[in-house]
């Protein structure tokens, strides 16, 4: 069993996990109001901390760099769950790999000269980056869940959870509020963090350090 500091320390971790999608919401909300004239209808996250923003620093920081960075305490909370129950932690690892894009995006676009500037270029590589690592572990995940414990509600939640980006996607070339459909896509990532990490919170013997049989031959 994982000592008390580690497990009030992957809890902190997963707990990070659930809040991810709820704190990039409400950054969206507050750096949303205070932009004038900005429309999340039609315009993309992006332009909240493009240079020239007002209160673009602060989305970086707070909107984009923050959840890379509970996103990244997450995989590290899901990587000692992994490896205290003797499974694979590549799925892990690709989470890891997802925060830290997310966290990338907080290098600003320059919404003038766009893919003119380097500074655009990096910040649109970290966010269509970021899709590769998410379906990775996103597919080791949906072979874990019952191994790892999760309760039958919450593996079907984070198995089926990722198929929805596909209609998601899909949307864009139905509407022209392609900043609603940005945002429920990006939703949809963190939201199957943030359901990863409450049903390991949640799994069956209560803890987070609980420890299921292991499975012989499970590396991948």
């Amino acid at each position: 069993m994982l000592g008390d500091a580690d497990t009030g320390w992957t809890r902190r971790g997963l707990w990070a996990g659930v809040l991810c999608a709820p704190w990039f919401l409400l950054s969206l909300i507050v750096f949303g109001a205070l932009e004038p004239g900005y429309s999340h209808r039609y315009k993309a996250v992006s332009e909240l901390g493009a240079f020239g923003v007002r209160y673009g620093l602060w989305m970086n920081l707070f909107g984009f760099l923050m959840t890379g960075v509970l996103v990244i305490l997450a995989a590290l909370a899901y990587h000692r769950v992994l490896k205290q129950a003797s499974l694979g932690v590549s799925a892990a690892a690709w989470l890891l790999v997802l925060g830290v894009s997310l966290a990338g995006t907080a290098v600003p676009a320059d919404m003038q000269a766009m893919m003119q500037s380097p500074w655009t270029v990096i910040h649109l590589a970290f966010s269509f980056f970021g899709l590769l690592p998410f379906a990775v572990a996103a597919i080791l995940t949906g072979r874990r869940v019952r191994q790892l414990g999760v309760r039958p509600v919450a593996s079907r939640v984070i198995q089926w959870l990722p198929v929805c980006l596909v209609p998601a996607f899909m949307l864009y070339g139905f509407t022209d509020q392609r900043g609603l459909v940005q945002r429920l896509t990006i939703l949809l990532v963190l939201g199957w963090v943030g359901a990863l990490c409450w049903g390991l919170l949640t799994r069956s013997g209560g803890t987070a350090d609980h420890k299921p049989a292991a499975h012989a031959g499970e590396v991948s």
